[in-house]
């Protein structure tokens, strides 16, 4: 499978949780779930939802050029991830449990690519942090490398 594969149910299901800090397992919220959120309910699948993914587009977008994540990550001194498709965050936020917090979550294929403070780039890395409000909508999620852990 490469970068221009579809999110697929049958992708859905060999994703794996491999850190969870869950805030509250009480209330379920996301995608699939009552909208505990104000005004609309999110669109789910429409990756361009500004209400359920918008600072995903805007930071860690598959247009974004190269330099424009080479710089965060220079200034930062922190990894910035990329994913290569749009779609791949819609599934994040599906299969990703349905409970306020922070994961990691392993697609177990390529979903993206990390630049590095000090000038490289991981290729096709196929971890991703999620971090899901307590609306159930995300308020980040971008590919990471396989050394990451939760903070």
């Amino acid at each position: 499978m490469n970068e221009n594969d579809a999110a697929s149910p049958e992708n859905s299901q060999i994703v794996e949780v491999v850190q969870q800090q869950i805030i509250d397992p009480t209330i379920e919220v996301g995608s699939g779930c009552e909208w505990r959120g104000s005004g609309a309910e999110p669109q789910w699948n429409n990756p361009k939802s500004m209400k359920a993914y918008d600072h995903i587009e805007r930071h860690h977008g598959p247009k974004k050029k190269p330099n424009e994540f080479q710089g965060r990550a220079s200034s930062t001194q922190d990894n910035q991830g990329q994913w290569f498709r749009v779609e791949y965050w819609v599934e994040a936020e599906k299969v990703t449990p349905k409970y306020p917090g922070r994961y990691i979550i392993n697609f177990k294929r390529p979903i993206g690519r990390v630049y590095h403070p000090d000038g490289t780039t991981t290729e096709e890395v196929s971890r991703a942090v999620v971090v899901r409000n307590a609306d159930g909508t995300l308020k980040s999620a971008y590919p990471v490398t396989n050394s990451t852990v939760l903070k």
